[in-house]
């Protein structure tokens, strides 16, 4: 098993009115609006606004716990 090579796993990210909502605190004016703002997240997501190193982190305490309830 450890010779298999590990595929890549995508991850895709939706963007809806109710996440507009909880940053702006406000209902988007028009879809021109919304996909500016989503336009912007995105932007800050591929251009590094993700602490990845928290994420990392997160991920390996929920799968030490997993592994513990396992046991």
């Amino acid at each position: 098993m450890a010779d298999e090579r590990i595929k890549e796993h995508k991850i895709v990210v939706t963007l809806c009115a109710g996440d507009f909502e909880a940053s702006m605190a406000r209902k988007p004016r028009s879809q021109e609006e919304f996909d500016e703002w989503a336009y912007l997240a995105e932007k800050g997501l591929l251009n590094g606004h993700t602490d990845w190193q928290i994420l990392y982190e997160c991920t390996a305490e929920a799968m030490q716990r997993q592994d513990g309830d396992a046991a």
